[in-house]
């Protein structure tokens, strides 16, 4: 007796973990996997979206062929757990080439070029990285849940119940990954350990199962014993719901399996367009997004489940499930764009909201919070539809599979349906805007809704259908009317051309001083006319340190503003400018032509639409200049442009004797930032020289420079160059009068030999900025992280600590003639 209620217990254990604890784990770390794989391709691959749409095109694709596969797979009497061991083991190795990328990866760069990183062959390769990094893994993935589910049915358990229950647990999993791994983990531990521990999840869920393998030895029941196993008897519904509704054909349930996917993909992306209007870009904000995707399928299956198990909702069949799901998430897709602009009051940031309200946001956690209840609000309800479509589709497949052989088959057809989904509505977007790609997937799913109704009941289908058109249409109306920038901005713009593309929204806007500038996703300006001279600068001032320069790289463009800031030399050295969107550079030169002074006709001049950091590892001693954009060190991937890999890149692309010179926007960063971006830039570059570029406390620049002979600076040299400067200069640029009292000085060593080092793997200013820049309090609060900026009073306290960290170049004798001499010629030019 004692013995049996021991065997009972350890069956019960047995079955809380097969059903509970290791689908639960297993989600947790194939999310985080998946949003490591993002980061970490970014990092290698370039900060685009295409790279993201590559990643997750290649997951999804993965899981197809993991569940394709899974279907086909004999397993016997207890092959399914053995498969579910391999596959998580296999995960768990699989995850190795995407831990060790970046230092896997640059060589390739180097060896192909410049030329053909930015042809086919580039494209290509970029995707074969891809493929090799996350297709195998993703395969392994997409085995688990179907083998979780058979090694249930081998026990006697109903795959109608536990199949839902397996995939809910699984989902939810999902989204405490996404939590814990981008409010905790990540900044803990930075991206590479991070990495690791997850892949160490999915090794102990392999040996959790293996363990348990030996506790089922003579419990499990063979698929070819289970002649008594009718549907009836294992399918788990109630006789008059099966009776009332027919089981669909294999292939329709494909073909709806399908467009589940394309149908919450497709809604995915859209969203996340959405709301990058009015939060700021950031893996925290991707990670929210995500988790509550996962988190709302979650509870669409759960209630499916609970449905078809609840003798008083058994009128819920699951084909009218399907058509519900259908037809509700159409019209509440319609809605969302109009739910986030008065949500937002107006699309106005989030932050700033919080500003309003007297509060700040005082976690991470809170702001991850936030944008999850913001993305709830917005497509909660479409999403909750859309997920009631998949879970009933495993009901209907339960009752001609009680087995659960042909479950992966399912999960094929759905990751394929996300794969074109996502990408159909990227396309669309491109065309019609965000708001209309909202109108356009809710018609289309619509229509397939309609269509399995019109074959139950043709009046019902076509009363349903018009009247959920006219809702459609409604809200498409009111979307039409929607703008991209909120009326509310205390920054008054004219919007003069809107462009959509994978980038977002890219806005050319005027404000009241006719000062022009693009606006990316209402969140950041991409240079501005109004500064003009202080953008010339950046590439005027390193070049006059180093004006033998014959050839000049600029990693940046925007506007083209900056990198035009030679053009006005009497002999300009050609400019190559890299730029990350080609729809950027065909906004500049098509709005931007009267002040970058001739730039884009010059033929010596070219862009090419690259990534920086890639770009880099393939210019091996090309340029005798190259010159760093202002970078957003809390931007997604924008931040790696300040790490000790991507340095070393740029040192590998210049000339003997070339000079890099890095800017800096010290009103977006912390002392700490700085100094860990600077001492990381001295590691590479040893004699680093600092230089203001604008004389501005509102928003402050400093210059890092770096020559790559490593040779001591030169004082009356670069006297000699500040004297030298071609006077036509003068004239657009008073400030370069008196360029040499903009040097600060050589940057000393770092006096603790600990200081931190910005690196791929530890990604501590992305982080450490991101997070600065999340908590902002744009209301100026009491206590307010703002403060901590260098801008304004904080910047003038800092420069007084920041001459501690320096080394003058120029002795009081120098400066002082430098002085006399540019009197003289200022005197004589006015004469």
């Amino acid at each position: 007796m004692v013995e049996k209620a021991q065997t009972h217990t350890n069956l019960k254990l047995t079955a809380f973990f097969l059903t509970v604890a290791l689908p639960f784990l297993s989600g947790a770390a194939a999310l985080s996997h998946e949003l490591l794989w993002t980061r970490r391709l970014i990092d290698v691959l370039g900060a685009t979206d295409a790279v993201v749409g590559r990643v997750l095109g290649v997951f999804f694709f993965g899981l197809s062929l993991g569940g394709f596969f899974a279907s086909y797979q004999p397993t016997g009497q207890d092959g399914a757990i053995k498969r579910l061991i391999r596959a998580e083991f296999f995960i768990g190795i699989l995850t190795i080439p995407a831990i060790f990328l970046p230092t896997l990866s640059d060589w390739i760069w180097a060896a192909l070029g410049t030329d053909l990183l930015v042809s086919w062959q580039g494209s290509l390769v970029k995707f074969l990285i891809v493929l090799v990094v996350v297709l195998p893994p993703s395969i392994a993935m997409g085995l688990t849940l179907p083998f979780f589910v058979r090694t249930l049915t081998d026990l006697r358990w109903k795959i109608s119940s536990v199949g839902i229950w397996v995939y809910s647990i699984n989902t939810f999993g999902g989204v405490f990954g996404l939590f814990i791994t981008s409010s905790y983990l990540i900044q803990w531990l930075g991206a590479q350990t991070t990495m690791i521990f997850v892949a160490g999840i999915n090794f102990a869920v392999a040996l959790s199962a293996w363990l348990l393998h030996f506790n089922l030895r003579g419990k499990y029941v063979a698929t070819h014993e289970r002649g008594d196993a009718s549907p009836e008897r294992t399918a788990g519904s109630p006789k008059d719901l099966r009776i009332s509704n027919p089981v669909y054909s294999r292939s329709k349930l494909l073909m709806l399996a399908f467009v589940s996917g394309f149908l919450v993909l497709g809604l995915e992306v859209l969203l996340l367009r959405l709301i990058s209007l009015v939060v700021p870009s950031s893996y925290h904000t991707t990670s929210a997004l995500l988790a509550n995707v996962i988190l709302v399928l979650a509870v669409s299956s759960t209630l499916v489940s609970l449905l078809n198990s609840n003798t008083r909702t058994s009128g819920w069949s699951s084909g009218g499930l399907i058509i519900a799901g259908l037809m509700g998430a159409s019209v509440f897709i319609a809605a969302c764009p109009i739910v986030v602009f008065h949500w937002t009051d107006q699309l106005m940031s989030m932050v700033y909201l919080e500003g309003l309200n007297g509060r700040t946001i005082d976690s991470i956690r809170h702001y991850w919070l936030l944008v999850f209840g913001l993305v709830a609000a917005a497509g909660g309800l479409a999403l909750l539809f859309s997920g009631l479509i998949f879970p009933s589709l495993l009901t209907q497949s339960s009752i001609d599979d009680p087995t659960g052989n042909k479950i992966g088959i399912l999960l094929a057809a759905n990751g394929i349906g996300g794969l074109l989904g996502s990408e159909f509505t990227n396309f669309a977007m491109t065309y019609t805007g965000i708001y209309q790609g909202f109108t356009v997937l809710a018609l289309l799913t619509l229509a397939v809704g309609s269509f399995l109704l019109f074959q139950r009941n043709r009046t019902r289908a076509v009363v349903l259908t018009l009247a959920l058109l006219g809702a459609i249409f409604t809200s498409q109306s009111y979307n039409l009317g929607l703008p991209y920038f909120s009326p509310r901005s205390k920054s008054k713009f004219d919007v003069k051309a809107t462009h959509f593309g994978r980038e977002g929204v890219l806005l050319v806007v005027e404000n009241q001083e006719k000062s022009k500038s693009i606006l990316v996703n209402s969140q950041y300006i991409l240079g501005s006319s109004g500064v003009a001279n202080d953008q010339r600068r950046q590439l005027l001032l390193p070049w006059i340190i180093s004006p033998e320069s014959k050839s000049v790289c600029s990693l940046g463009l925007a506007t083209g503003i900056s990198a035009s800031g030679l053009e006005t030399l009497p002999d300009p050295p050609p400019v190559t400018a890299v730029e990350l969107s080609s729809a950027v550079d065909r906004l500049a030169r098509q709005y931007f032509k009267n002040e970058t002074a001739g730039f884009f006709r010059r033929s010596e001049n070219k862009v090419v639409v690259e990534d920086a950091r890639v770009f880099m590892a393939a210019s091996n001693s090309q340029f005798d200049l190259i010159v760093g954009d202002l970078y957003r060190p809390h931007g997604m991937g924008e931040a790696r442009l300040f790490t000790l890999e991507h340095f070393r890149n740029v040192r590998s692309s210049l000339t003997d004797g070339g000079t890099f010179c890095q800017w800096l926007p010290m009103y977006q960063l912390n002392e700490d930032n700085f100094l860990t971006i600077a001492f990381t830039f001295q590691k590479v570059f040893p004699q680093t020289l600092l230089i203001y570029g604008n004389n501005d406390s509102r928003y402050p620049v400093i210059g890092l420079i770096g020559s790559k002979d490593d040779q001591a600076w030169n004082s009356k040299q670069l006297v000699e160059n500040f004297q030298n400067i071609p006077e036509q200069l003068f004239d657009r640029d008073p400030q370069l009068k008196t360029a040499a009292f903009m040097v600060i000085g050589e940057l000393k060593p770092p006096p603790d030999k600990n200081t931190a080092i910005n690196t791929l793997d530890n990604l501590k200013v992305e982080i450490s900025a991101g997070n600065s820049w999340i908590l902002r309090d744009i209301g100026n609060q009491a206590g307010s992280t703002q403060s901590e900026y260098l801008s304004g009073e904080h910047a003038r306290d800092f420069n007084k600590r920041l001459k501690k960290l320096t080394s003058p170049v120029f002795t009081k004798a120098e400066m002082k003639e430098y002085d006399r001499i540019r009197k003289e010629k200022s005197a004589s030019s006015s004469d």
